[in-house]
C-alpha cells in the first residue's frame, strides 16, 4: 500500500463544513480544534455516545470542546417538538418523542462537570424541551442545577421560551424562569454565608441577575394574558441587594399598563407598590410625576419624596457654608505679619464677609424673637382687655343696684318726715 506524504499541512483540504446553525464562517489560518463536532453529529446516540467517553476519558481535550460537541448533537436532534392533534400523526410523534427523550438524556449525562463547559442559554433550552418531552425527574433536575449555577451568564433571548402547558394562556414559560430563580437564589445564599474574597463577585453575580429578570419583565409585559399576580411574583422573587436601582423595574410596570389598561384600582395599586421612589433616578421620577397610567397615590408619594430631598440639600447647603468658613480657617496654617506676628490665615475680606454673615443671622434671629414676643403681648393685651370689660360690665351693673337701693331709702325717708312735720302741726 503506498503512503503519501505532505510536507505542507496547509494543502490539506479538511472535512470540517461548519453547516450547523449559528455558526459564522471564518478565515482560519489553522485546522480548527473542533473540526471534528459536526462529524459526529451524524451518529447515533448509542455510538456518538461511546465516541465522546472515550475522548473524555483521554483528558487531552478541554471540556469546553466536549461542551461544544454536545451542542452541535443537540441542535440536530432536538428541535423544537410541535405536537399534532391529528390522529394519523399521534403515534409517529410518541415515537418521535420518545427518541428524543433519549436523546436529550443521554447529552445531560455526558455534559462535563466543569463550570463553563457549556453556556447558560445551551442548558436552558435543553430545560424548555424537557418540559416536552417528558424527561426523568433526575434529568430536569440536573438541568435546573446546572442552569441555576450559570445564570448570571444568561441573556434575555436564552429566557424566551414559549409556554408548552396547554391550561396556561401566557405566551412564555413564567414558570421555567421562577424555577431556575429560585434556585440560582438558593445557591447563592449557600456559598454567600462562607465566602470571603468572593464577596465582589457574588455581588455583582446577583445584580446581573436583577437586570435580566428586570430585561425579561419588559418583554413579557407586552402579553396580553400575562396575570398581576404572576407579574409580581416573578418582581419580588429578586431581593433587594439584587436590584439597587428600580429603573428598569418602572420601565417594565410602564409597558404592563400600557398593554393592560382595564386593570382595577387594586391591582394597579399593588404593581406599583413595589416601587421604590429612592430607588428612581431623577429622571425617571419626572416622567412618574407626568405619568397618567400610575395610581395617583404613587405620583403623591414622588411628589413628596422630590420636595422631602429638595428640602434636606437646602438645608444641608445652608449649614454647610458657615462649617465650610470655619474649617478652611482651621486648615490654613497660621502666617506671619510684616511685623513679625502671628496672624492667622484668613484675610480681611473674607473675615468682614464671616462678620457680615453673623450679624445678619444675629439680626435675623433677634427680629424673629422680637416678633414672637410682639405676638405674646398683644394676645396678654387682648386678654386683660377682655377681663376690663367683663369686670367693668359687673361694676356697672352692682353700682346700678345700690343707686336703686340708695333712692329707694331716701324715698322712705321721705316720708317719714313728711308724716312727722304733719303731725307736729296738728298739735
Amino acid at each position: 500500500m503506498p503512503y503519501i506524504y505532505f510536507s505542507d499541512t496547509f494543502e490539506v483540504k479538511w472535512s470540517y463544513t461548519y453547516t450547523r446553525p449559528g455558526y459564522n464562517r471564518k478565515q482560519h489560518h489553522s485546522v480548527p480544534k473542533d473540526w471534528w463536532t459536526e462529524d459526529v453529529s451524524i451518529l447515533n446516540i448509542d455510538l456518538f455516545r461511546c465516541i465522546i467517553m472515550t475522548i473524555r476519558s483521554t483528558h487531552v481535550l478541554p471540556p469546553q470542546l466536549i461542551g461544544e460537541a454536545l451542542h452541535v448533537y443537540a441542535c440536530k436532534w432536538l428541535p423544537f417538538i410541535k405536537v399534532k392533534s391529528s390522529g394519523s400523526s399521534s403515534s409517529q410523534t410518541e415515537e418521535s418523542k420518545e427518541k428524543n427523550r433519549k436523546v436529550l438524556e443521554t447529552i445531560v449525562s455526558m455534559i462535563p462537570a466543569d463550570k463553563g463547559s457549556v453556556s447558560a442559554g445551551f442548558l436552558l433550552r435543553l430545560l424548555s424541551i424537557s418540559s416536552n418531552l417528558g424527561v426523568s425527574t433526575v434529568t430536569k433536575t440536573e438541568l435546573i442545577k446546572r442552569a441555576s449555577i450559570q445564570f448570571h451568564e444568561a441573556n434575555v433571548s436564552d429566557l424566551l421560551y414559549p409556554s408548552t402547558s396547554y391550561l396556561d394562556q401566557k405566551f412564555y414559560d413564567i414558570e421555567l424562569v421562577q424555577v431556575v430563580l429560585e434556585s440560582f437564589l438558593k445557591f447563592w445564599k449557600r456559598i454567600s454565608t462562607g465566602a470571603g474574597d468572593n464577596k465582589h463577585y457574588l455581588l455583582r453575580s446577583i445584580t446581573k441577575v436583577g437586570k435580566l429578570i428586570d430585561s425579561y419583565l419588559q418583554v413579557v409585559a407586552r402579553d396580553d394574558n400575562m396575570t398581576v399576580s404572576k407579574f409580581v411574583a416573578l418582581v419580588e422573587a429578586v431581593p433587594a441587594i439584587g436590584r439597587l436601582e428600580h429603573d428598569d423595574l418602572y420601565q417594565a410596570i410602564n409597558i404592563y399598563l400600557k398593554v393592560h389598561p382595564d386593570l382595577s384600582k387594586s391591582e394597579r395599586k399593588r404593581l406599583c407598590g413595589i416601587l421604590e421612589c429612592q430607588r428612581l433616578s431623577s429622571e425617571v421620577r419626572a416622567h412618574a410625576v407626568t405619568n397618567d397610567y400610575l395610581p395617583l397615590r404613587t405620583v403623591v408619594q414622588l411628589l413628596y419624596y422630590e420636595q422631602e430631598k429638595e428640602s434636606n440639600a437646602a438645608t444641608s447647603t445652608k449649614v454647610q457654608k458657615p462649617l465650610e468658613l470655619l474649617l478652611g480657617a482651621k486648615k490654613r496654617p497660621a502666617t506671619r505679619d510684616s511685623h513679625g506676628k502671628q496672624s492667622l490665615g484668613l484675610d480681611k475680606e473674607e473675615f468682614k464677609r464671616g462678620e457680615i454673615t453673623r450679624r445678619a443671622s444675629l439680626a435675623e434671629s433677634r427680629e424673629k424673637s422680637q416678633q414672637k414676643t410682639k405676638r405674646l403681648d398683644d394676645k396678654l393685651a387682648l386678654d386683660l382687655e377682655k377681663k376690663m370689660v367683663i369686670r367693668e360690665n359687673k361694676e356697672e351693673s352692682m353700682s346700678g343696684s345700690k343707686l336703686n337701693l340708695d333712692h329707694k331709702k331716701m324715698v322712705q325717708r321721705t316720708r317719714s318726715n313728711k308724716s312727722e312735720y304733719g303731725s307736729e302741726k296738728r298739735r
